[in-house]
């Protein structure tokens, strides 16, 4: 048999063990028949870490799906391993990672409030602003992201798992393939599910070909009889703001970041029906002087989405952050402290690389002289 190397992601796994760092995954094919081909032995280093008297597996809060189902089904993967690995959230779970959990027929894991002296490992994050408390003062084991590398350091042996895709659950859905482990069907489910979630049904800008190879992966083992119908109520569960107030709609999928010494967060809403962009806009930038203050944050950023329209209209308070949105987004603020702009498909890939380059004209241009047209 003759396999073909048809390409090597570079940084696409990346391992560290006592300093260590080895690349690791190469796609190949042999005829029309792509697979994955690791030659890192994944299950000896996975099993050969100390973990004590167990470890807990846990995403960013303001939990996702991708953050949620990441740490359920990596921790079930861990368990077949022979390790004592139990997941748990970093918050409450609220519309669409509410849904998914419900559909599936399990329970929610536990919230995890503090994270101090114990044994963790970090699933779609690697920012310390992102993660449960007390994660600096935590033994990290694992990190298993899909982003940029955040601000977590250890001294301890760390396992570092990344990959340029679109989902953390693709990255979890290779690694039971890689190490021989079928999903069950709940399991494949939980997997597909974040991974719908974060690229968008395969729309996002960020989706690659391994999220498309692992979608069909996870679509053929799992319980998903229409996956277009259940994608469908996915979306409106995420758009269901139903009984909640309005600072709870700002912090359904929020995440903060610490960029030049500017501490920032960073919220994402989709308008809805029940709840079209202008309505939405308005009532967040009520709520948000509110939140800067509680959570001591610098500046703080709305992106608002209107699919239909193909708008994205971003909210902002806190000083310099008129000049940063202003920059980042080539655009003019409203009277009332919005920026309008075409729509934004990506938090990560799109909205927060453009507020780091606001950030650092703004730190040169701190007298806010920058005009822009409307």
């Amino acid at each position: 048999m003759r396999l073909i190397l048809k390409k090597l992601f570079t940084l696409a796994a990346i391992f560290t063990i006592c300093g260590s760092v080895t690349s690791s995954l190469v796609s190949c094919s042999k005829g029309d028949d792509e697979h994955i081909v690791h030659s890192t032995p994944l299950r000896s280093i996975i099993t050969g870490m100390d973990y004590g008297d167990g470890v807990f597996v846990v995403g960013h809060k303001s939990p996702d799906s991708d953050a949620v189902c990441s740490a359920i089904t990596y921790a079930d993967l861990l368990q077949r391993l022979g390790i004592n690995a139990q997941a748990r959230v970093a918050g409450k779970l609220i519309c669409e990672p509410l849904y998914v959990i419900q559909e599936a027929g399990i329970s929610a894991p536990p919230i995890l409030e503090d994270a101090t002296g114990l044994n963790m490992i970090m699933t779609d994050h690697s920012e310390y602003a992102q993660a449960v408390n007390g994660m600096a003062q935590a033994r990290v084991l694992h990190v298993i992201d899909h982003h940029g590398t955040g601000t977590v350091t250890t001294a301890h042996p760390l396992f570092y798992y990344a990959l340029p895709i679109g989902s953390t659950c693709t990255i979890i859905a290779s690694m039971y393939e890689e190490l021989g482990e079928n999903p069950t069907p709940t399991q494949a489910r939980l997997m597909l599910s974040g991974l719908l979630s974060d690229t968008d049904n395969l729309k996002s800008t960020t989706t690659t070909d391994t999220d498309r190879k692992y979608y069909s992966w996870l679509l053929d083992r799992s319980d998903i009889t229409d996956v277009e119908s259940y994608y469908a109520a996915m979306n409106k569960a995420r758009t269901s703001f139903d009984g909640m107030t309005d600072e709870d709609i700002l912090l359904s999928d929020y995440k903060e970041y610490e960029i030049e010494g500017v501490k920032l967060g960073i919220g994402s809403v989709l308008a809805s029906e029940k709840l079209g962009i202008e309505e939405l806009c308005r009532r967040m930038r009520g709520v948000m002087p509110a939140v800067r203050e509680q959570r001591g944050l610098d500046m703080l950023f709305m992106m608002l989405g209107d699919r239909d329209a193909g708008l994205t209209h971003v909210p902002f308070c806190g000083e310099g952050a008129k000049i940063v949105a202003e920059y980042a987004f080539k655009s003019a603020a409203t009277e009332d402290g919005c920026i309008v702009t075409s729509y934004i498909p990506s938090r990560k890939a799109n909205f927060v690389p453009a507020i780091t380059e606001g950030i650092a004209y703004w730190k040169n241009k701190p007298d806010e002289t920058m005009k822009i047209q409307p």
